[in-house]
């Protein structure tokens, strides 16, 4: 069924972003500088979670590499340390040199230094643990910045004292898309993705309806259709294909999902789903248990995105997993 299945994966970046027209004419504006070789300003994406926000900013950023030489960096800021975000920054900055060595404070000192544009995106702004990334890189005349958040008080919450100044960067709104856009997001990866005929546009138009405004949903509801009809020995998909990919698309993001945060919040999953249900003051003796070092704070932040994620849910008797199924992925970060 499938002619190029990695135009269905989570991070292909397609040709062109229907619906999100006046967000990226937006961020244009304020890149524009830079694309005359002067210092450009920073700015907020805020909205829900599937709406475009990151494949808006790298496709904008694609556009100005391929057509301005203009380099840019992603760090995600639930799975990066201060110094791993800023080791990524240098790593990909065309005239910074580091080593595995090379310290948080220099490494600033490394990347402040070049005078040419540098544009990085900072998502998942609201479940930034070290602020003092923000001032590291937000008096960096040369580097601008793209927040990405959830929710605008979540996401400006987390601007330290120190460069309150950001707080009145440009916002941009991101809000569902629209039942027209996303069928056009939708058709244009089953033309590049799929061969002709496997999906008609009848089922696109349930996972459209389905999907409920989110791109991510419906990209990978479509991709799960087509893999349950391969499983089952279909040629297309079929309407029990289309019946059981929802369930099977939300498992998949859940993964990408847990896959994507830092060993802090993977703990705090560990904690819950080896517990069954457990109790708030359960979550952060299982956290230490584990070997978790944080505040009880920072404990229920790392269980506030798990929920805000769909990992976890409340019930009666505690908090559990919502797919126990699920596990936890675990790696070591560097603090320095």
């Amino acid at each position: 069924m499938y002619v190029a299945a990695d135009k269905l994966e989570e991070h292909h970046l397609p040709r062109a972003m229907p619906g999100r027209e006046r967000q990226l004419q937006r961020i244009s504006n304020v890149l524009e500088p830079a694309t005359e070789g002067k210092p450009a300003e920073s700015c907020w994406e805020i909205g829900p979670s599937g709406v475009g926000k990151t494949s808006t900013a790298k496709y904008l950023l694609r556009e100005l590499r391929w057509n301005w030489s203009i380099e840019s960096e992603y760090v995600s800021c639930v799975s990066n340390t201060r110094w791993e975000a800023l080791k990524k920054i240098a790593d990909e900055h065309p005239s910074v040199l580091a080593t595995q060595n090379t310290s948080t404070e220099r490494l600033r000192e490394l990347i402040a230094a070049p005078d040419e544009p540098f544009v990085v995106i900072l998502d998942e702004i609201g479940g930034l643990e070290e602020t003092a990334l923000l001032s590291d890189l937000a008096g960096i005349e040369w580097l601008s910045l793209i927040l990405i958040g959830h929710r605008r008080s979540n996401a400006l919450g987390q601007i330290p004292d120190a460069v309150d100044y950001l707080r009145y960067s440009e916002i941009i709104e991101f809000d569902p898309y629209s039942h027209d856009a996303l069928f056009t997001i939708l058709a244009a990866r089953r033309e590049v993705a799929l061969q002709h005929g496997v999906v008609d546009d009848r089922q696109l138009e349930r996972i459209v309806a389905e999907a409920g405004g989110s791109a991510r949903f419906g990209v990978q509801a479509l991709r799960s259709a087509v893999d349950l009809g391969i499983d089952r020995g279909h040629t297309t998909v079929r309407e029990e294909d289309l019946e059981d990919c929802f369930e099977h698309a939300h498992a998949r993001i859940r993964k990408q999902q847990l896959e994507s945060l830092g060993v802090n919040h993977q703990l705090v999953y560990r904690a819950i789903r080896q517990s069954g249900a457990v109790r708030p003051q359960e979550i952060f003796e299982g956290y230490e248990e584990l070997g978790g070092s944080n505040t009880r704070q920072m404990v229920v932040q790392y269980r506030k995105k798990l929920d805000e994620y769909g990992l976890i849910q409340e019930t009666p008797d505690g908090w559990v997993a919502v797919d126990e199924t699920l596990a936890a992925p675990l790696r070591e970060q560097r603090i320095a």
